[in-house]
Protein backbone atom coordinates (compact mmCIF):
# COMPACT_ATOMS: atom_id res chain seq x y z
CA UNK A 1 0.00 0.00 0.00
CA UNK A 2 1.47 3.46 -0.80
CA UNK A 3 1.70 5.66 1.42
CA UNK A 4 -0.95 8.94 1.62
CA UNK A 5 0.84 12.19 0.40
CA UNK A 6 0.10 14.75 3.24
CA UNK A 7 2.39 17.91 1.33
CA UNK A 8 0.16 20.64 -0.03
CA UNK A 9 1.06 20.85 -4.30
CA UNK A 10 2.23 24.23 -4.88
CA UNK A 11 0.40 26.52 -6.89
CA UNK A 12 1.84 26.87 -10.21
CA UNK A 13 3.69 30.27 -10.77
CA UNK A 14 3.19 32.08 -13.91
CA UNK A 15 5.31 31.30 -16.92
CA UNK A 16 7.99 33.30 -18.04
CA UNK A 17 6.16 34.31 -21.23
CA UNK A 18 3.16 35.21 -19.28
CA UNK A 19 5.49 37.40 -16.58
CA UNK A 20 7.28 39.05 -20.18
CA UNK A 21 3.78 39.72 -21.75
CA UNK A 22 2.23 40.96 -18.48
CA UNK A 23 5.63 43.66 -18.36
CA UNK A 24 5.36 44.60 -22.22
CA UNK A 25 1.66 45.59 -22.21
CA UNK A 26 2.70 47.41 -18.44
CA UNK A 27 5.52 49.48 -20.87
CA UNK A 28 3.13 49.95 -23.29
CA UNK A 29 0.33 51.54 -21.76
CA UNK A 30 2.80 53.80 -19.99
CA UNK A 31 4.01 55.45 -23.06
CA UNK A 32 0.42 55.35 -24.31
CA UNK A 33 -0.41 57.34 -20.98
CA UNK A 34 2.73 59.97 -21.91
CA UNK A 35 1.46 60.62 -25.16
CA UNK A 36 -1.96 61.07 -24.59
CA UNK A 37 -0.01 64.38 -22.55
CA UNK A 38 1.46 64.96 -26.21
CA UNK A 39 4.52 63.00 -25.25
CA UNK A 40 5.77 62.57 -28.64
CA UNK A 41 8.93 60.28 -27.73
CA UNK A 42 6.78 58.48 -25.52
CA UNK A 43 4.89 57.30 -29.21
CA UNK A 44 8.44 56.76 -30.67
CA UNK A 45 9.14 54.24 -28.20
CA UNK A 46 5.38 52.75 -28.46
CA UNK A 47 5.43 52.59 -32.04
CA UNK A 48 8.96 50.86 -32.08
CA UNK A 49 8.04 48.45 -29.99
CA UNK A 50 4.56 47.80 -31.56
CA UNK A 51 5.10 47.86 -35.36
CA UNK A 52 6.26 44.48 -36.19
CA UNK A 53 2.79 42.75 -34.86
CA UNK A 54 1.18 45.48 -36.47
CA UNK A 55 3.40 44.94 -39.88
CA UNK A 56 2.83 41.47 -39.68
CA UNK A 57 -0.93 42.12 -39.77
CA UNK A 58 -1.12 44.26 -42.28
CA UNK A 59 0.46 42.20 -44.70
CA UNK A 60 -1.53 39.31 -44.12
CA UNK A 61 -4.48 41.70 -45.34
CA UNK A 62 -3.14 44.00 -47.76
CA UNK A 63 -0.88 44.39 -50.80
CA UNK A 64 3.05 44.89 -50.33
CA UNK A 65 2.65 48.50 -51.77
CA UNK A 66 -0.14 49.48 -49.02
CA UNK A 67 1.24 47.92 -46.01
CA UNK A 68 3.07 51.09 -44.51
CA UNK A 69 0.43 53.90 -45.37
CA UNK A 70 -1.97 52.13 -43.67
CA UNK A 71 0.10 51.32 -40.61
CA UNK A 72 1.28 55.11 -40.55
CA UNK A 73 -2.74 56.19 -40.58
CA UNK A 74 -3.39 53.84 -37.70
CA UNK A 75 -0.29 54.78 -35.66
CA UNK A 76 -1.60 58.58 -36.48
CA UNK A 77 -5.09 57.43 -35.19
CA UNK A 78 -3.64 56.05 -32.03
CA UNK A 79 -1.76 58.68 -31.33
CA UNK A 80 -4.74 60.77 -32.07
CA UNK A 81 -6.65 58.68 -29.73
CA UNK A 82 -4.28 57.71 -26.85
CA UNK A 83 -5.87 59.30 -24.14
CA UNK A 84 -8.82 56.70 -24.60
CA UNK A 85 -7.25 53.71 -24.59
CA UNK A 86 -7.71 51.65 -21.20
CA UNK A 87 -5.48 48.87 -20.05
CA UNK A 88 -8.75 47.04 -18.55
CA UNK A 89 -10.21 46.23 -21.68
CA UNK A 90 -7.50 44.96 -23.30
CA UNK A 91 -3.92 45.04 -24.07
CA UNK A 92 -2.20 47.97 -26.10
CA UNK A 93 -1.15 45.38 -28.88
CA UNK A 94 -4.80 44.67 -29.27
CA UNK A 95 -5.76 48.35 -29.42
CA UNK A 96 -3.56 48.57 -31.85
CA UNK A 97 -4.27 45.90 -33.92
CA UNK A 98 -7.75 46.84 -33.94
CA UNK A 99 -7.28 49.71 -35.97
CA UNK A 100 -4.92 47.96 -38.57
CA UNK A 101 -7.69 45.72 -39.06
CA UNK A 102 -10.12 48.21 -39.31
CA UNK A 103 -8.08 50.54 -42.08
CA UNK A 104 -6.88 47.83 -43.75
CA UNK A 105 -10.86 46.62 -43.97
CA UNK A 106 -11.55 50.44 -44.68
CA UNK A 107 -8.70 50.56 -47.71
CA UNK A 108 -9.55 46.64 -49.53
CA UNK A 109 -13.52 47.80 -49.41
CA UNK A 110 -12.50 51.83 -51.48
CA UNK A 111 -10.25 49.51 -54.12
CA UNK A 112 -12.43 47.26 -55.03
CA UNK A 113 -15.28 50.18 -55.35
CA UNK A 114 -12.46 51.85 -57.51
CA UNK A 115 -12.21 48.52 -59.47
CA UNK A 116 -15.97 48.38 -60.25
CA UNK A 117 -16.44 51.66 -61.02
CA UNK A 118 -13.60 50.98 -63.42
CA UNK A 119 -14.68 48.00 -64.83
CA UNK A 120 -17.83 49.73 -64.97
CA UNK A 121 -16.41 52.70 -67.20
CA UNK A 122 -17.60 54.86 -64.66
CA UNK A 123 -16.28 57.78 -63.08
CA UNK A 124 -15.94 58.87 -59.21
CA UNK A 125 -18.52 61.42 -58.52
CA UNK A 126 -17.42 64.87 -57.00
CA UNK A 127 -17.33 63.74 -53.45
CA UNK A 128 -14.92 60.65 -54.08
CA UNK A 129 -13.00 62.95 -56.02
CA UNK A 130 -12.23 65.36 -53.27
CA UNK A 131 -11.80 62.73 -50.88
CA UNK A 132 -9.12 61.23 -53.05
CA UNK A 133 -7.47 64.63 -54.18
CA UNK A 134 -7.78 65.53 -49.92
CA UNK A 135 -5.88 62.32 -48.74
CA UNK A 136 -3.22 63.12 -46.83
CA UNK A 137 0.63 61.61 -48.04
CA UNK A 138 1.38 58.68 -45.91
CA UNK A 139 5.07 58.82 -44.52
CA UNK A 140 6.59 57.46 -46.87
CA UNK A 141 5.82 59.65 -49.36
CA UNK A 142 9.05 61.50 -48.95
CA UNK A 143 11.17 58.03 -49.80
CA UNK A 144 9.07 57.96 -52.80
CA UNK A 145 10.29 61.24 -53.95
CA UNK A 146 13.71 60.32 -53.27
CA UNK A 147 16.06 58.50 -55.86
CA UNK A 148 16.90 55.21 -54.22
CA UNK A 149 20.43 54.73 -52.93
CA UNK A 150 20.93 58.27 -52.64
CA UNK A 151 22.29 60.49 -49.43
CA UNK A 152 19.03 62.10 -49.19
CA UNK A 153 16.73 58.45 -49.70
CA UNK A 154 18.49 56.98 -46.94
CA UNK A 155 17.99 60.56 -44.46
CA UNK A 156 14.87 60.35 -44.99
CA UNK A 157 14.63 56.79 -44.02
CA UNK A 158 16.14 57.20 -40.94
CA UNK A 159 13.85 59.61 -39.87
CA UNK A 160 10.55 58.23 -37.94
CA UNK A 161 7.24 57.88 -39.61
CA UNK A 162 5.69 60.41 -37.42
CA UNK A 163 8.91 63.21 -38.96
CA UNK A 164 8.84 62.09 -42.56
CA UNK A 165 4.95 62.71 -42.44
CA UNK A 166 5.14 66.51 -41.15
CA UNK A 167 8.11 67.09 -43.18
CA UNK A 168 5.49 66.02 -46.53
CA UNK A 169 3.27 67.94 -45.32
CA UNK A 170 5.32 71.50 -44.35
CA UNK A 171 7.21 71.46 -47.45
CA UNK A 172 5.50 69.62 -50.11
CA UNK A 173 2.16 70.57 -49.27
CA UNK A 174 3.52 73.64 -48.60
CA UNK A 175 1.08 73.85 -45.07
CA UNK A 176 1.59 75.92 -42.45
CA UNK A 177 2.69 74.64 -38.93
CA UNK A 178 -0.90 75.10 -37.90
CA UNK A 179 -2.49 73.29 -41.30
CA UNK A 180 -0.54 70.72 -40.55
CA UNK A 181 -1.43 70.63 -37.05
CA UNK A 182 -5.01 70.48 -37.94
CA UNK A 183 -4.19 67.71 -40.76
CA UNK A 184 -2.74 65.28 -38.62
CA UNK A 185 -4.95 66.23 -35.44
CA UNK A 186 -1.32 66.36 -33.39
CA UNK A 187 -1.23 69.17 -31.31
CA UNK A 188 0.58 72.45 -32.70
CA UNK A 189 3.87 72.40 -30.23
CA UNK A 190 3.88 68.68 -31.74
CA UNK A 191 4.32 69.33 -34.89
CA UNK A 192 6.61 71.81 -34.47
CA UNK A 193 8.80 69.51 -32.24
CA UNK A 194 9.23 66.49 -34.66
CA UNK A 195 9.93 69.48 -37.92
CA UNK A 196 12.62 71.19 -35.98
CA UNK A 197 14.20 67.28 -35.05
CA UNK A 198 13.39 66.39 -38.53
CA UNK A 199 15.60 69.20 -39.72
CA UNK A 200 18.09 68.92 -37.25
CA UNK A 201 18.49 65.05 -38.10
CA UNK A 202 18.61 65.52 -41.73
CA UNK A 203 21.38 68.06 -41.18
CA UNK A 204 23.39 66.10 -39.85
CA UNK A 205 22.57 62.93 -41.75
CA UNK A 206 23.40 65.01 -44.79
CA UNK A 207 26.65 66.60 -43.97
CA UNK A 208 27.91 63.08 -42.38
Amino acid sequence: MQPVRTDTPRAASPSTDDAVRVERDRRLAGWLAQAAGGDARAFEHFYDATVAYAHVLARRLLREADVDDVLAESYFQCWREAARFDASRGSAVTWLLTRVRSRAIDLRRQQQHEATEAAAGGESDEGTLAGLVAQLPGPDELLALAQAGSRLYSALAALSPQERWVLGLAYFRELSHAATAQATGLPLGTVKSLLLRAQQKLRGLMSA
